[in-house]
């Protein structure tokens, strides 16, 4: 018998020697695949629309149990239970997937077992069959095509295959050692993963690792090739993120952050390296897809002349269900109309998924985290840096349109800034048990990103207290800096009060202004890329809104004279300044200004003709695809 060699024991007759070695084949391949584990429940997590299953063992194949790996012919590796997990497209499209295997040297560490990790796969056989389609192949692992990807050597398992929407893939792995071993691996350990990657448009779409959190129901950070998912300490030091570990919470108000490295710079970090300011080109944020609750859905083009009797009034909690699926007509839900002035079946009290997101067909969005700077044909997204501007809206258009095709950047629109705006007025940004916060004003007239006003300076009437020293304004990074931030700490998205005015990629309909796109330019771009209102609107006439936008639902606006005495449209919920846009000023900008005191904020809306000013900057968005 060949076997004998690699048993631990001498047996004394063949008949009990194969006895034996039935046993512990049986032992032995089960614990191969299988991983000792304190998890009860399954593990899922997304990559792109897909949602991978991979049960209790969390794709973990180890033999922690059985210290000795025993061979096995092909056929009886075949008759193996296996590792079952499944894929499924919870998107509207196809998309294409690959398997992995690699070895997990950091999970066998963890563990620290007695004995030897098993890295040289070569003798590893395999078998994967997918929907329970008969399939009796057995391949080696090292003789299909691999790739490096941080040190690693992952090993492709099948040939890329493509999901259909709402459909699901069952696979089963089975592994076995080839009889061809010799004694060297005898009581060595075996510690590997599995890894599933979708790929839209040829771009690789990163697992959110092993991490996800369950309140997002799915709509996880989608991380594509150039998208480097980091932490970012309170001084700004910005660090890899772990993706095994919860390197984002937004039960706990810490959403997730990536960063695209500079030109020339190579994403060769590890988890926990520190990633130099001078290798970063842009920081975004992740603003996972939702739907909330409709409130204030009526608004028309009435305004109450004076203040009201109380200030923020009408300032509420927004309440956030975070998901995949969109929203439908029903006692409870609304489908999301999407078009300016229209409501649909929306009410309020009812529950909509929220427009951002379903024009650009994303499980989520990638927000800049600050207003946009570096130059037209190199831009950046910096802290400490000077904003972009003096820009007209068809240039801040085409920049932002070119700066990431593959990552589907455009210049944000009204809807977007929604997204984040609402968001930040719930749970999980500035509002606890029902008690939120202003976010406070950038104030520094340098055009500084990321700056705060310092506590203290009055910016309760219009204009407020600005400058650029230190008894004026601060960092980002900074503990005053993060009262800036729609989280109230680092890892939210800053400049949405104050710095520079954003103009939006939004505008009325057939009015271009001093854009520079004319009627014909402008449909040259997909019609996603903008939010277009009622033609006849006036900067009063809120009933254009666009359900979600931030405009109509912050109503009702009051009329009243501000510290210079000119009297404006202000909401009530922080009396933002909240004008529409009309014929002689059709493109939207939000934000507010770094003196505006007052009247900045992300509920604030305006409008400007669409030219370059040296006040008026804009911000990026990245959208990966469904």
């Amino acid at each position: 018998m060949k076997f004998d060699r690699i048993v631990k024991k001498q047996t004394k007759t063949l008949t009990l020697v194969v006895v034996i070695l039935l046993v512990l084949s049986l032992g032995i391949s089960y614990a191969f695949y299988m991983k000792t584990s304190s998890n009860k429940t399954d593990q899922v997590v997304t990559s792109g629309t897909l949602e991978i299953n991979y049960g209790s063992t969390n794709g973990y194949i180890s033999n922690n149990s059985y210290p000795d790996i025993l061979p096995m012919s092909d056929s009886e590796g075949l008759l193996q239970t296996g590792y079952t997990f499944t894929v499924k497209n919870n998107g509207n499209l196809p998309v294409a997937y690959q398997v992995y295997l690699y070895v997990n040297e950091a999970g066998y560490n963890q563990d620290s077992p007695e004995g030897t990790l098993l890295t040289d796969l070569s003798k590893l056989k395999y078998n994967l069959t997918t929907n329970s389609a008969q399939n009796t192949s057995s391949y080696r692992i090292t003789d299909l095509a691999s790739k490096e990807e941080s040190g690693i050597t992952k090993y492709k398992l099948k040939e890329e295959q493509v999901i259909n929407s709402n459909q699901t893939n069952t696979h089963v792995l089975r592994l076995w050692l080839g009889e061809d071993i010799d004694s060297s691996l005898v009581g060595k350990y075996i510690y590997l993963k599995i890894e599933v990657q979708s790929y839209v448009n040829g771009q690789q779409q990163e697992l959110a690792g092993d991490y996800h959190e369950s309140i997002l129901n799915g709509a996880d950070p989608v991380l594509t090739s150039e998208l480097v998912p980091v932490t970012i300490e309170n001084d700004g030091t910005v660090k890899k993120a772990d993706l095994d570990t919860n390197w984002y919470s937004y039960e706990n108000k810490e959403w997730a952050n990536a960063v695209i490295l500079a030109s020339g710079n190579e994403d060769n970090y590890k988890p926990g390296d520190t990633i130099e300011e001078n290798k970063i080109e842009s920081y975004f944020v992740w603003i996972p897809k939702y739907s909330y609750k409709l409130f204030h859905t009526n608004q028309d083009s009435t305004r109450v002349s004076g203040q009201p009797s109380t200030l923020g009034s009408d300032a509420k909690e927004i309440e956030i269900r975070f998901g995949l699926t969109n929203t439908t007509d029903s006692d409870t839900e609304c489908t999301t109309p999407m078009t300016s002035g229209q409501s649909g079946n929306c009410v309020d009290g009812k529950y909509m998924t929220h427009p951002a997101f379903i024009s650009m067909n994303t499980n989520g969005l990638w927000v800049a985290k600050f207003e946009t700077t570096g130059s037209t044909s190199a831009l950046t997204v910096k802290p400490s840096q000077t904003s972009l501007r003096i820009l007209n809206v068809k240039t801040m258009f085409e920049s932002s349109y070119n700066y990431k095709r593959d990552n589907n950047s455009h210049m944000m629109k009204n809807t977007e800034w929604g997204a984040v705006s609402y968001l930040y007025h719930s749970q999980y940004g500035r509002c606890t048990n029902g008690t939120c916060e202003d976010i406070r004003i950038n104030n520094n007239s340098s055009y500084l990103t990321g700056y705060v006003a310092v506590d203290g300076t009055d910016q309760s009437t219009y204009p407020g207290t600005y400058g650029t020293d230190s008894s004026k304004t601060l960092a980002y990074n900074t503990t005053t800096g993060v009262k800036a931030t729609t989280t109230g700490n680092i890892t939210g998205v800053y400049d949405m009060s104050g710095g520079a005015y954003e103009y939006m990629a939004s505008y009325r309909d057939t009015t271009l202004g001093s854009s520079e796109f004319d009627a014909s330019t402008i449909t040259n771009y997909d019609s996603k890329y903008f939010d277009v209102y009622g033609a006849t609107s006036n900067n009063y006439d809120y009933t254009y809104r666009i359900l979600g936008d931030a405009t109509g639902e912050m109503g009702p606006f009051y009329d009243y004279a501000d510290g210079d005495s000119k009297v404006r449209h202000h909401n009530n919920w922080y009396a933002d300044s909240s004008s529409f846009v009309y014929s002689g000023s059709p493109w939207f900008f939000r934000g507010g200004h770094l003196g505006d005191g007052v009247l900045a904020g992300p509920f604030g809306f305006n409008n400007y003709t669409g030219g370059a000013y040296s006040t008026l900057g804009f911000r990026l968005v990245l959208a990966p695809s469904n």
